[in-house]
């Protein structure tokens, strides 16, 4: 999957995969983000298990700590949670929100179907 976000004028994408059973890796550029996926009371929870650049690993204790969340609430909207906290320094981030489905033209193409 890919994943837009925009923050004001500023836009962030990301690319999301399986890696293992029960664990996929979110890559920013050359960084990659190992989380480990867990499902309780219909919250999916995804727990930052490791991180790399590239293909090499970097070590654990330096990774940034999140445990993002994704549910669907009462209006069947999609809410998601993410506190991104680094080693050391404490609150990088920490983003929240809801997001509804809409209909998309199926002739559209891709950039025309993209929200801000």
């Amino acid at each position: 999957e890919t994943w837009v976000r925009r923050f004001g004028d500023r836009r962030m994408e990301s690319r999301l995969g399986a890696v293992a059973p029960g664990v996929v890796r979110e890559s920013f550029g050359p960084f990659g983000f190992d989380m480990r996926l867990s499902v309780a009371d219909g919250v999916l929870a995804m727990k930052v298990i490791g991180w790399r650049i590239g293909p090499v690993p970097l070590p654990a204790f330096l990774a940034p700590r999140s445990t993002a969340t994704e549910s669907a609430d009462e209006q069947d909207r999609f809410r998601f949670d993410v506190p991104i906290a680094l080693p050391l320094i404490g609150r990088l981030t920490h983003y929240s929100g809801w997001l509804a489905s809409e209909e998309v033209e199926a002739n559209a193409a891709p950039s025309e179907r993209e929200t801000t």
